[in-house]
């Protein structure tokens, strides 16, 4: 089916230039009546429980949106399409696939586990930061669906060996695409 977010900047706590989903979507600053706040209302109106924003707004609506947001914030907004599988209707860029839990967290663009280093030893996590950091592209996501898989599974096992370790999400690899 496919999902749409508008999003800016990655999250205070994000790698920089990382291009998933956790990042800042628009928000307006005024209680107007103007084509920004409709256009916000409609876009939260439709936000999926899970992943993100349904289709029931146009892409010329989002792009709206994003280009609205833009002129009231500042902050540079783009319209993403994301969905499980490697297919976008429209023309646009690949950015990279994401591991992700409800709303768009990423422990990708999270930079993967945090406090590695334990009396100044390191410890397994960061043998697996490490091994998945090397695996991602420009935009800090990973170009190869079979390593997303493979981080994947490793948030699953750790999540079963040592339940409080990780974030107890329902995790999901999806291809991220900048709408053009």
């Amino acid at each position: 089916m496919g999902y749409y977010k508008v999003l800016s900047r990655p999250m205070l706590t994000c790698m920089p230039n990382y291009k998933g989903l956790y990042r800042s979507e628009p928000f307006p600053q005024s209680n107007g009546k103007n084509r920004f706040m409709s256009l916000w209302q409609r876009y939260v109106q439709y936000n999926d429980k899970n992943l993100g924003v349904t289709t029931e707004l146009t892409i010329d609506e989002l792009k709206d949106l994003a280009d609205l947001a833009y002129k009231a914030s500042g902050d540079c907004h783009e319209v993403i399409f994301f969905d499980e599988t490697f297919a976008c209707p429209y023309k646009a860029e690949y950015y990279g696939a994401d591991v992700v839990g409800f709303g768009g967290y990423s422990m990708v663009g999270e930079n993967f586990f945090h406090d590695s280093m334990v009396n100044g030893v390191y410890n397994l996590y960061d043998v697996i930061n490490q091994h998945f950091r090397a695996k991602l592209n420009c935009n800090r996501l990973f170009n190869r669906l079979e390593d997303a898989v493979s981080f994947y599974i490793v948030l699953n096992d750790l999540k079963t060996l040592s339940p409080n370790s990780v974030e107890q999400e329902e995790w999901h690899v999806v291809h991220i695409f900048k709408i053009l």
